[in-house]
């Protein structure tokens, strides 16, 4: 199996497109325009990235993901926040959702599975240097809720952690019939469309991308996102 991919861009271009979009957007937390912004982008620029994101189509079975969603409802629901550690906070207009935090050790075997795609794109095409995910998120946007996550980017900038979020990815959990709206989109790049659609499909990015998904209207679309970590950024 091969994944779909957005178009080629050099890290340069994309670098650019985060920092002129980060620093005119009115974020839930805080963005220095220090010594972070000019770290960012030249370590992001030494990256030989060929694609923009990449998709591999249905790789869990319907009987995977509805055994995800069986595991994830043994954990605890909460409303999605916006924000890092102390600055989190609720804001509804901003993101609509309901979260439940899976356990990476106790589903090392899910863990297991995906990361062989993660690995297999970070070779072929990202190039960064990551460890693993240590946290799963089961996600749930509604459609009575209008449930949404506006412009965000899954780093954060000021951390001050010895590692850092580098590859992002998200697994469609619902069938496209399950739902209307709550597109997942990219600010200013190729989108990846229906190639994302097809439930158990996983979509991987660089999580300094700007993203939204756009409010469901009908239905729930159900979704698992994880980061990948690795040594922050030299």
């Amino acid at each position: 199996m091969m994944p779909i991919a957005g178009r080629r861009a050099s890290s340069s271009a994309l670098v650019e497109r985060f920092s002129d979009f980060a620093y005119t957007q009115n974020w839930p937390f805080t963005i220095s325009k220090g010594p972070e912004r000019r770290a960012v982008s030249s370590n992001e620029r030494s990256l030989a990235m060929k694609n923009v994101w990449e998709v591999w189509p249905a790789i869990l079975s319907p009987a995977d993901c509805d055994a995800v969603i069986e595991k994830a409802e043994q954990y605890p629901v909460q409303s999605a926040t916006v924000g890092f550690d102390e600055a989190q906070r609720d804001d509804h207009a901003y993101r609509s959702s309901t979260i439940r935090w899976l356990d990476p050790d106790i589903e090392a075997e899910l863990v297991k599975t995906l990361m062989r795609y993660v690995h297999a794109s970070n070779r072929t095409n990202f190039g960064v240097d990551i460890v693993a995910p240590f946290d799963l998120q089961y996600t749930e946007y509604h459609g009575t809720a209008h449930g949404k996550y506006d412009w965000h980017h899954d780093v954060w900038l000021e951390s001050p952690r010895p590692y850092a979020r580098k590859l992002s990815f998200v697994v469609q959990l619902s069938e496209p019939e399950d739902y209307e709206g709550g597109a997942f989109e990219f600010f200013g790049l190729q989108q990846p469309g229906a190639t994302f659609a097809p439930r158990g499909s996983m979509l991987i990015f660089p999580s300094f991308l700007q993203h939204r998904v756009l409010p469901v209207t009908k239905g729930i679309r159900r979704s698992l996102v994880s980061w990948v970590e690795g040594p922050r950024w030299r």
